[in-house]
């Protein structure tokens, strides 16, 4: 079992947590071998805390907006992965499994830009994009536990 940190939409956060399963296949994000050796990191917590960071970019480009869920779950190798980025898909996943929530602080100016900044990108290049690596670097997520999830979706 490894930590997954899967980027979601609202409307996804909701439909997991009222169905109580997540569709396998759904792209995420996990502190692989290969990110580990792209960052040069020996520390597990460290690529955990990459691995979260990748799929909030993730998620800018796909949703406009950090939200991250974070499940245990066994990583599936994922087709045109980009490995320096933990890049994986999920199993099926029960809502059970989801230990925490991430996501930004609501009306957070440098989110809408770091989203506009990431439109259309792969995930390498909205990385390096000036606009995300001043989000990454001013703007840490907000915890929440996973029976906040109605919180979320309704702000």
């Amino acid at each position: 079992m490894s930590l997954l940190f899967v980027p979601l939409s609202i409307a996804q956060l909701r439909d997991w947590a009222t169905t109580g399963v997540l569709a396998a296949g759904q792209p995420a994000h996990a502190a692989t071998e290969e990110l580990q050796v792209a960052f040069g990191l020996s520390d597990a917590e460290e690529a955990e805390q990459v691995a979260l960071l990748a799929a909030s970019v993730a998620g800018l480009i796909a949703n406009q907006r950090r939200l991250v869920a974070v499940a245990e779950g066994t990583p599936v190798p994922r087709a045109e992965a980009d490995a320096d980025f933990g890049e994986v898909a999920t199993p099926q996943l029960l809502w059970r499994a989801v230990g925490a929530v991430f996501t930004d602080e609501p009306e957070q100016a440098m989110v809408a830009a770091a989203a506009t900044a990431a439109a259309g990108s792969t995930l390498s290049q909205a990385w390096d994009e000036p606009a995300v690596a001043a989000l990454l670097g001013a703007a840490d997520l907000l915890w929440h536990g996973s029976g906040e999830w109605e919180l979320l979706v309704a702000g």
